[in-house]
C-alpha cells in the first residue's frame, strides 16, 4: 500500500463511522413501532419481534435489507394481532377461575377450603 496523509486515513474513518451511525439510526427507526408500544401489547410485540428474528435464517442479512426489517416489525407491531394474541393470554392465565396465579384452596382445613371465616383464629 502506498504512503497516505494521516488526514486522508482520518477522514476515512470518520466517513465510514458516519455511514455506521446513519444504519443504526435507520435500523432503531425502522424497529420503533413495536419497541415503543406500552403495556402488555409492548411486552408482545417485543417477544414477538425478538422471536422472529432469531428464528429467520440469516438475520443478520435481514438488517442489511431494511424493507424485510420492516415487514417483520409491522407485523409484530399489528395492533389487531396484539389484541389478539392478549385476549388469548389472558384466557389461559384465567382459565381455572378465582383470582389468578393463586392455588384453589387445595391447603389447609376443611372449613378453610370452603372459605368460613371461622377457620381462622381457632387453636383447636
Amino acid at each position: 500500500m502506498a504512503f497516505e496523509y494521516p488526514s486522508t486515513i482520518t477522514a476515512r474513518k470518520q466517513k465510514k463511522k458516519e455511514e455506521n451511525r446513519r444504519k443504526e439510526e435507520k435500523i432503531s427507526k425502522t424497529l420503533a413501532p413495536a419497541l415503543e408500544k406500552k403495556g402488555m401489547k409492548g411486552e408482545i410485540a417485543a417477544i414477538q419481534l425478538e422471536d422472529a428474528l432469531m428464528r429467520t435464517k440469516g438475520s443478520d442479512k435481514i438488517f442489511k435489507d431494511i424493507t424485510k426489517l420492516k415487514k417483520v416489525v409491522d407485523a409484530a407491531a399489528d395492533d389487531k394481532q396484539l389484541e389478539r394474541a392478549e385476549r388469548k393470554m389472558s384466557r389461559d392465565l384465567f382459565r381455572g377461575g378465582g383470582r389468578a396465579m393463586y392455588k384453589s384452596g387445595t391447603r389447609g382445613c376443611k372449613l378453610a377450603k370452603k372459605g368460613k371465616g371461622r377457620a381462622y383464629g381457632k387453636n383447636s
